[in-house]
């Protein structure tokens, strides 16, 4: 998954490694290192030449020396249930977790999620996941599997698949990006999960908004974990110790999560808390939630009722060294507010301390990346979203999100999801049209107090498009990444939801 430490040998800008603070790579001698008068002059090597904005197109742009291999196509592709019958694949696919046979990085299986909530005679009603084979053949990846369906009935069904993780057992952890509170919410006319029955003794609308342990060696559901809370699960972060659980809240009144486990591995019994920043924001507290059904499907209400502190709309997280990166998309101001939570015990996180706690409004149309240090629990910003110094373009509402380690650096790659056009989010020309793009970019960690002008542009989707879902294999050399609802007007390929493999890394 987007978790994987990928070590590779190059980068994408060129500095010497006195200039950006950077640590001397492995590649040079130890007598070299051990002579503390010799500054050592390295140089990274261009990992790809950025892109310049283009909102002018249909398709997919990426580098130069780059090229996309198309795997698994929403309606074209069929999938294959359990009982043999196959059936045109499900649309919307976001996350994604390459897990290798056999330890190769050309050759496994892809777990793709479905962020769909339609009715679907075929492959249940609802979100759902697919396993399909890929490998590389000839500089060429290719689908040369059955793609399997996960059946998620056993646990009631399931919703707007999201983020996710492999846990540390090997086990595939799939959000559920629902927000349900009436019936109505999850039957959508007739159009969404049709069988409005009560389940386990509580509404159905009650049965979504968790995550869900999926086996994918068997494609087959372990269980859906009503004790990690409902809320608008977005991503999941699973520590290698199989002890603890980190989790975003994909809301304009977002709380961050933490769950510990009793006995590593088994996340069905635990402890789950609500994090409270400090005052000064140099630090942080977790904040024990009663461990009761109505936390459990009230969990973000509960959570500010004990003071935990607000966010807006955090999305998928990414580690490296220890540390957090978490997109937080941030929203326009749609006539919301915090009044209400700030009165009931909600605490605005520092970097939203301009929040009038009486009326609670406000407006925060970019978003930014924030990183979390789980030592000392302190949540800072690493970038706020806007415009680049130079009038190159606009850097907006992120969310999906991965990293790559490289023996010569260390790298935050970041997909866009704009929430709106205008602001500058798109060029005039498409502002007119109506017309959504996003963008995928890439940071290097090891610049000290980056600014926007650090992001490199590596790719604009086609119109309409966002993206999603992005994983390295081991090697650094193949980026899968997942392409979602394109306008259906879009030239073919690229008028429907489909996963892809970017080669041209030479790691």
């Amino acid at each position: 998954m987007k978790r994987l430490i990928l070590i590779c040998a190059t980068a994408f800008t060129m500095f010497s490694c006195e200039s950006q603070e950077t640590k001397a790579p492995e590649s040079i001698s130890e007598s070299v290192k051990k002579k503390d008068s010799v500054k050592v002059a390295y140089v990274k090597q261009p990992l790809f030449t950025p892109i310049k904005q283009d909102f002018s197109s249909d398709s997919l742009i990426i580098p130069k020396g780059f090229k996309y291999d198309i795997l698994f196509t929403e309606g074209l592709d069929l999938v294959t249930r359990a009982d043999g019958k196959k059936f045109p694949a499900k649309d919307d696919q976001d996350m994604l977790v390459y897990i290798p046979i056999n330890g190769s990085s050309e050759h496994g299986y892809l777990y793709v999620s479905h962020e769909t909530r339609y009715a679907n005679d075929d492959l249940g009603d609802g979100g759902g996941a697919t396993i399909i084979e890929v490998k590389k053949e000839n500089g060429s990846w290719k689908n040369i599997g059955v793609n399997r369906h996960v059946d998620f009935s056993p646990v009631g069904g399931t919703l707007r698949n999201c983020g996710g993780a492999i846990a540390p057992n090997g086990n595939i952890l799939t959000c559920e990006e629902a927000w349900t509170k009436k019936t109505h919410h999850i039957y959508r006319n007739g159009k969404g999960i049709r069988d409005t029955s009560w389940y386990m003794g509580r509404p159905r609308w009650q049965n979504f908004g968790f995550i869900v342990e999926v086996d994918p060696k068997t494609a087959k559901v372990v269980k859906k974990h009503y004790n990690l809370g409902k809320f608008l699960h977005e991503d999941v972060h699973p520590t290698l110790d199989g002890k603890t659980l980190y989790m975003t809240d994909d809301m304009n009144r977002a709380v961050f999560f933490k769950f510990e486990a009793d006995v590593a591995h088994d996340y069905s019994k635990g402890k789950l808390f609500a994090y409270q920043q400090s005052e000064d924001g140099e630090s942080g507290t977790w904040l024990p939630l009663p461990n009761d059904s109505t936390t459990f499907y009230d969990t973000r209400n509960i959570a500010i009722k004990h003071g935990a502190t607000l966010f807006l709309n955090h999305e998928w997280i990414a580690e490296m060294d220890g540390e957090l990166y978490i997109s937080e998309a941030g929203d326009d101001d749609r006539n919301f507010d915090w009044k209400d939570e700030i009165k009931s015990g909600g605490r605005p996180a520092k970097h939203f301390s301009h929040v009038d706690p009486k009326t609670g409004k406000i407006d925060d149309p970019y978003g930014r990346i924030l990183v979390f240090d789980p030592v000392n629990n302190k949540m800072s910003v690493l970038i706020e979203g806007g415009d680049f110094s130079d009038g190159s373009g606009n850097f907006s509402n992120p969310d999906g999100n991965t990293t790559l380690k490289c023996k010569n650096g260390r790298f935050l790659i970041i997909n866009e999801d704009i929430h709106a056009i205008d602001k500058g989010r798109v060029d005039l020309v498409n502002l007119k049209k109506g017309l959504y793009y996003n963008e995928v970019y890439f940071l290097d960690l090891d610049i000290k107090n980056p600014t926007l002008d650090s992001l490199k542009r590596f790719a604009i989707g086609p119109k309409g498009t966002e993206t999603s879902g992005g994983i390295f294999t081991p090697d650094g050399n193949t980026y899968f990444l997942n392409l979602m609802h394109p306008k259906s007007s879009n030239r073919k390929p690229f008028n429907k939801s489909m996963t892809i493999a970017i080669t041209g890394f030479k790691n």
